[in-house]
């Protein structure tokens, strides 16, 4: 009985187990139900917002690729062996293709032309492997053959596992812009051509103008030598007046083409207005001496020191404004006032008024003066002469140092200019300033009948022009009739001095210096060489130069300027200074270092601040130059030899050293020959440098007298 009653129990616990794990698989059941529910419903809504997404996608990849279509930038997609992968729309179109024809083909092969661009297409490539975009430029060829240019910006295509698997290039049709650009640069080549050829014809007219112009203003100084009669001065007076009206045309001509050409030159140094004004002031009152105009000058007490800038422009400046105002003023008065319109730190503003009395000027025309061969009034013209360029050049001369012009005038009341231009101030009063020592002429030519001096022109009236002054100098002198005669000349003859023409057949002056100068045989390879030519133009001037002359002269010249020429270029100064030359003495009492200020005293005009900050500049900076000079000497750095001979040249020129200065261009000249090996070339460097370091105690010493 109980064994019946324990199987009893056993069998409803089982039966209750049984209903408990019944119940329980009955919820597991519900719940997966439920689970299976929610990921159906989530499933749902993934694909609803896959589908939107695609959407969205779908609209944007249409919304951009109408831009690029609209933006007319065509697309091109390519493996990394530059296999076309897809060509898009516009692409297709730029190159005349359709897709299709495109893609699986090798984009370099269809088309780039030629291999022209196979180096720069190969680096872009490399790049576009490391990652990298690029902008470039190159041409393509059209399915028709045709090309065109384009810029491409390249971009790397990179999977998901970050590997570079192609490049997208973004072309933009530049072909137009390509043109212009060619188009463009024929027309510089062409405007430069033409520009060039304008000098050439302003270089041959000036030179052929001025070489009769030199021995008729020549002739003219030497007439005045003789005895003339009240009548005959008259003449000679009005042959001088229009000669020196044509040199004024010319000049203007020359001076307008130097500021179009960038190449004027200005001066910075200090001067004395007072003495420039009444300098001015003489000149103009004996201009006008058969009229009843007065000349007046005046000058604001207030600029009392003098000031430092171009003196020879702003002479230009009020010449030409004087020039006008006494040409157009039958009576009454011209003149020029200066005033201190501003003072800041260092700098004076100064205003020049230049008024007159003359015949006015339209107010509507007082814009039209100032033009390029414009005058108020052909009338005016007529009568008076001209070409009206005188205004044009006085306006960019102010303008170029950065001041202002402007004109007030009316007809039958005169006229006013108004010019303010920028000056330093030197600090130094003006009445104060140590007179220059000037060249005393009697003594010069005294000197000059001790030199043998050599003349190389081939012009016959120059030739009569420049004997007669050297006859009248009793100076001893050659003759060559050109560069070839005179280089035979100067392998048989020592000479103190050359005169050498630059324009002559057979053989010109620059090339006859250039032998002369490299010529180790030759008697004058370091004989001073003074350029005559009637070629005004800077790079006339700058070929003489380089080709180892000292100075040039530009035809015409008188007597005085070629005087006054020579004796700045060898290195002249009084005979009382002459018995002291500034410089070591050797055992046989002749200088072996000469040494002289006149160059910085005339430059100057006696400025003895300016001379000494000159020549402790030398003193603190040549030892660092020729180091660097050394250096590059050792390490055949010949580029950097020529500069720093290039830069000491003018040094030993302002000091007076022409021997020293000769040498430093005698490096320029072997460095340019390329005669690197030369042994001449260390010489020179060494002396150079002997001479400098000689030098510094003479310098010191010196600027203890100043």
């Amino acid at each position: 009985m109980n064994e019946i009653n324990v199987l009893k129990r056993r069998i409803l616990r089982e039966r209750m187990a049984r209903k408990e794990a019944e119940a329980i698989l009955e919820q597991k059941a519900l719940e997966l139900y439920e689970a299976n529910e929610g990921l159906r419903q989530l499933n749902e809504n993934l694909e609803q917002k896959v589908a939107k997404r695609t959407q969205e996608l779908k609209r944007s990849e249409e919304k951009y690729r109408g831009i690029i279509e609209g933006m007319e930038l065509g697309l091109l997609e390519t493996d990394l062996e530059h296999n076309i992968v897809r060509a898009y729309d516009w692409f297709a179109d730029m190159t005349g293709y359709k897709p299709d024809e495109l893609e699986g083909k090798n984009a370099r092969s269809i088309l780039t032309p030629g291999g022209n661009f196979d180096d720069l297409l190969r680096k872009q490539g490399e790049e576009r492997e490391r990652g990298q975009a690029g902008v470039y430029e190159v041409q393509l060829r059209k399915k028709d053959g045709s090309l065109i240019w384009v810029l491409i910006s390249g971009a790397p295509i990179v999977d998901t596992d970050g590997k570079t698997t192609g490049s997208l290039g973004i072309h933009y049709d530049i072909t137009a812009r390509k043109t212009l650009e060619q188009e463009l640069a024929k027309a510089k080549i062409t405007a430069e051509h033409a520009q060039k050829a304008e000098r050439q014809f302003l270089a041959n007219m000036s030179h052929e103008i001025r070489t009769p112009m030199n021995a008729v203003i020549g002739m003219t100084h030497l007439l005045y030598e003789t005895s003339l009669s009240d009548t005959q001065k008259e003449y000679i007076d009005a042959l001088r007046f229009s000669a020196d009206s044509l040199m004024g045309l010319i000049n203007n001509i020359l001076d307008l083409s130097k500021i179009e050409a960038g190449e004027l030159d200005f001066e910075e140094r200090s001067f004395n207005l007072e003495q420039m004004l009444k300098g001015l002031q003489r000149t103009f009152q004996f201009k006008v001496k058969e009229k009843p105009v007065s000349v007046d000058m005046a000058i604001d007490e207030r600029i009392s020191n003098l000031i430092i800038g171009d003196p020879t422009r702003l002479n230009q400046v009020l010449t030409n404004l004087l020039g006008n105002a006494s040409k157009f003023t039958h009576h009454g008065t011209i003149g020029v006032k200066a005033f201190l319109k501003e003072e800041k730190a260092d700098k004076y503003w100064l205003e020049f008024q230049v008024h007159d009395t003359g015949i006015g000027i339209p107010e509507d025309k007082l814009e039209v003066i100032f033009e390029n061969f414009k005058q108020a009034d052909i009338k005016v013209t007529r009568k008076y002469g001209g070409t009206g360029l005188g205004l044009t050049i006085v306006k960019e001369l102010v303008e170029i140092q950065g001041g202002s012009i402007i004109a007030e005038s009316s007809p039958s009341k005169g006229s006013i200019f108004k010019v303010v231009l920028p000056f330093g101030n030197s600090g130094i009063k003006a009445k104060e300033r140590p007179r220059a020592n000037e060249k005393n002429h009697l003594q010069l030519k005294e000197y000059l009948k001790e030199q043998y001096i050599l003349v190389v022109e081939d012009n016959d009236m120059n030739q009569k022009l420049i004997t007669k002054i050297l006859d009248i100098w009793e100076c001893n002198f050659d003759l060559a009739m050109d560069g070839k005669e005179a280089i035979d000349f100067t392998r048989t003859h020592k000479y103190d001095l050359i005169l050498m023409d630059i324009h002559m057949p057979e053989m010109d002056g620059v090339a006859a210096t250039e032998t002369i100068r490299t010529s180790k045989d030759n008697l004058n390879q370091n004989v001073p060489i003074i350029a005559m030519t009637a070629a005004a133009l800077l790079d006339e001037k700058n070929r003489a130069l380089a080709a180892g002359m000292n100075d040039y002269l530009t035809k015409p010249f008188s007597p005085d300027l070629l005087l006054d020429k020579i004796g700045k270029t060898v290195g002249f100064y009084p005979k009382e200074m002459m018995k002291k030359p500034v410089g070591q003495q050797s055992n046989n009492n002749e200088p072996s270092l000469i040494i002289s200020f006149d160059y910085l005293y005339e430059f100057s005009n006696g400025d003895r601040l300016f001379i000494k900050d000159i020549v402790e500049t030398f003193i603190k900076e040549s030892p660092k130059a020729f180091e660097e000079l050394h250096y590059a000497y050792k390490k055949k750095n010949w580029e950097v030899v020529y500069k720093r001979a290039h830069s000491l040249k003018p040094n030993f020129m302002m000091l007076g050293m022409k021997a020293q200065q000769e040498a430093a261009a005698q490096i320029e000249r072997l460095i340019k020959k390329e005669a690197y090996q030369d042994d001449n070339l260390f010489h020179l460097i060494k002396e150079l440098e002997t001479a400098a370091q000689q030098s510094y105690p003479i310098l010191q010493q010196k600027l203890t007298e100043i």
